[in-house]
């Protein structure tokens, strides 16, 4: 690969001093561009960091936000500014990653080569079980995110099969029609981002690995009405027009 990244991941990091893991980024670091969002962290995260960037100063970039905003807007602020950070301006896809890399980043390669090859505006990361995959995920989660996809094609039309894993991709030139406002959910902003695409081609990447870790907060039981509450609402002040998962 090249030794100018073509892809930058935007990685919200909210107490993660724990879960971070500085090594296997900086094994990444030759070709992907990163930018570590520091959600106002109260343990060490800041500090861990710090370290990264001197390791990797051209590839390590930090945004720290004063206070805890949840991983929505951290999510959302962090893609602005990849997106007008002038060191990142070469950079054609944009993305956002989960900090545990729950989706390893030995998938961010192969799937900026699918979106490369493709006309999609974004491609997203899917976990489908199927022979030769590596999906680690428990029965209860996994079933949880079927009735998840089947209310969210009821309700909102989206036709999408996975639109809730942490492991997404955008041309830049969309970057400011589906993050420039602050999103209405805290849990399930990526449908806001669907509708944002208003009918700009999504594509879906079948990943070949992902692995379920402990202490995420997504889709556990004290998160469960939350969620699936927001799903009733999320579409009110949002216009969207046909989805297309193709």
């Amino acid at each position: 690969m090249s030794s100018t990244p073509s892809l930058c991941l935007v990685i919200p990091c909210y107490n993660e001093e724990k879960r971070l893991s500085p090594a296997k980024f900086a094994e990444f670091a030759k070709s992907l561009a990163f930018v570590f969002v520091n959600d106002g962290s109260s343990d060490s995260t800041s500090s861990v960091l710090a370290e990264m960037k001197k390791t990797c100063p051209g590839s390590f970039h930090v945004l720290n936000l004063e206070k805890n905003q949840g991983k929505a807007e951290a999510v959302r602020r962090g893609m602005l500014f990849a997106a007008g950070e002038p060191a990142l301006s070469c950079i054609e896809w944009i993305g956002f990653w989960d900090a545990d890399l729950s989706t390893p980043l030995s998938e961010a390669p192969p799937m900026l080569d699918f979106a490369s090859s493709s006309s999609a505006a974004a491609v997203f990361g899917s976990r489908i079980m199927r022979p030769g995959a590596k999906i680690n995920r428990s029965f209860f989660r996994h079933m949880a995110g079927r009735l998840f996809a089947f209310l969210a094609r009821l309700k909102l039309n989206a036709g999408v099969y996975d639109s809730q894993c942490g492991a997404k991709i955008f041309r830049r030139r969309h970057i400011q029609a589906a993050f420039s406002r602050p999103f209405q959910s805290r849990w399930i902003f990526d449908l806001e981002i669907i509708l944002r695409l208003d009918g700009r081609v999504i594509a879906e990447y079948p990943l070949s690995e992902w692995n379920e870790i402990s202490g995420s907060k997504l889709m556990s039981l004290s998160s469960m009405w939350g969620i699936f509450g927001e799903l009733w609402t999320i579409g009110s002040s949002e216009t969207g027009g046909k989805l297309s998962d193709k």
